[in-house]
């Protein structure tokens, strides 16, 4: 801990005038994210404190991200504002993982999570962490009451198409309960007095070079945690790629993944419901929200990447938009070109 507050630092604390010091019956939350998941973590802040209004707890959200800007502080004040929740607002110096893998699909900023593990668990026991990609459907009091006891967190298992294959990559029996990072209900008292973060930073150190851990942070975490577990349901973490929109060529197809009890909806994939190719039913709980916060006057965003170019392209390939199609498929090629 005392060496994490050298490389973390709080920039922001946005809290309403209701709130005291005592922090007893605070819910704690937090994301992870670089500047391109800003927006993201933002909208999903939102969605949970839209849906959760007639919680009996007060909720503290901290965001750990690289760069902060004046204009982002300021829209997340004004949400701080708007519904009454503790914000704040912590830079990273990566100079603390420069030892761990990245890469431009990984980069450092996977292991934020396990940084707010470590650096919250001197202010709370339990600890909730989202991706920014999750948005909050329903009320989330059940996991404020959720006890955890021993174990080390509660989750929920990954989907059943990636289980067979990490179980053999990673040459572990999960049976069928290798989870997803996205939703970690984690138990921070276990996390201090076990020393999670020395394991895991210790196991990603040592297999950087063997390609063993396709995904390192997540990887290590099903590895320390396995046996401390507890699951919850699907509901809590309702994986939603949005390429399953053009390859099943279905528009009722997302009612299979979120239904009327889903709590989170997990974006997963290339595409979010934040890019303006995502124009889909299954990405209006994302809009809904986005519509009730400081961007709302916004456009969504485009494509800045070739892999986002070669997706937007298929997706208005599948709208019958061509001419918006072939204009992402320029742009990929021509990223291409001269990468």
């Amino acid at each position: 801990m005392e060496l994490l507050t050298q490389f973390i630092k709080k920039e922001h604390s946005f809290s309403p005038e209701t709130f005291s010091d005592n922090r007893d019956n605070y819910f704690h939350i937090a994301y992870g994210t670089d500047t391109n998941y800003q927006m993201g973590a933002a909208i999903s802040i939102a969605s949970i404190l839209e849906n959760n209004k007639e919680s009996t707890n007060k909720y503290c959200i901290h965001i750990f991200t690289d760069v902060i800007s004046s204009e982002y502080a300021t829209r997340m004040k004004s949400i701080s504002q708007q519904y009454g929740a503790c914000i704040l607002l912590y830079t990273v110096d990566e100079k603390v993982l420069e030892k761990l893998p990245a890469s431009t699909v990984w980069p450092l900023s996977i292991y934020y999570r396990l940084l707010a593990f470590d650096f919250l668990s001197e202010e709370t026991d339990k600890l909730l962490y989202l991706d920014s990609d999750i948005i909050c459907k329903n009320n989330i009091y059940e996991l404020e009451s959720l006890e955890l006891g021993d174990s080390f967190a509660a989750v929920v298992p990954d989907v059943d198409y990636t289980q067979k294959k990490n179980q053999q990559r990673l040459e572990i029996d999960f049976q069928g309960r290798y989870f997803n990072s996205g939703v970690i209900l984690a138990n921070l008292h276990q996390w201090k007095v076990n020393d999670c973060s020395t394991e895991i930073f210790s196991l990603i150190e040592r297999e950087s070079d063997s390609g063993k851990l396709k995904y390192p942070d997540q990887d290590a975490l099903n590895i320390i945690f396995l046996g401390h577990l507890i699951y919850l349901d699907r509901k809590y973490n309702a994986i939603f790629p949005l390429k399953t929109e053009f390859e099943k060529k279905d528009k009722n197809n997302y009612k299979k993944y979120i239904s009327d009890e889903t709590i989170f909806i997990h974006y997963t994939g290339i595409t979010k419901p934040w890019h303006v190719w995502a124009d889909y039913d299954s990405s209006m709980y994302f809009r809904h929200i986005y519509a009730l916060t400081p961007w709302k006057d916004e456009e969504y965003l485009r494509s800045k990447s070739i892999v986002e170019y070669r997706e937007e392209y298929k997706h208005y390939l599948y709208q019958r938009c061509y001419m918006k199609a072939l204009y992402a498929l320029f742009l990929y090629r021509k990223e291409k070109l001269f990468k």
